[in-house]
């Protein structure tokens, strides 16, 4: 699922999910609460963040072309990707095309 950084719902590529919304809006506060934690550190931009929890991976991932990390600004693309596959779902290859992804969708992103 694509959402907004303030975790409104944009796409759903996905099916079998309860709770889409708020599975999404869940995942966009872990991922916005590690981009501040990473900051805080002086560890630089967070840009992804993997769960590994019982029954599923949850992996949510930021681009944000512009030059504040936990802002957009005009003409810079700023979406979160959030990506949840099973246990057993291999991870390296999910978050390669994660990153395919969200790079194709800077495009439709730029305001």
């Amino acid at each position: 699922m694509s959402v907004t950084p303030k975790g409104e719902l944009l796409a759903n590529h996905g099916k079998d999910l309860q709770n889409l919304e708020a599975i999404g809006i869940l995942a966009n506060n872990v991922l916005l609460n590690a981009q501040k934690a990473a900051l805080d550190m002086g560890a630089g931009r967070g840009q992804q963040v993997h769960v590994e929890a019982d029954n599923a991976n949850v992996l949510v991932r930021c681009l944000n072309e512009g030059t504040d990390p936990l802002n957009s600004q005009p003409g810079k693309a700023h979406v979160h990707l959030v990506v949840v596959v099973n246990k057993d779902a291999q991870i390296g290859l999910a978050k390669l095309k994660m990153n395919q992804a969200i790079n194709k969708l800077a495009d439709d992103f730029r305001v």
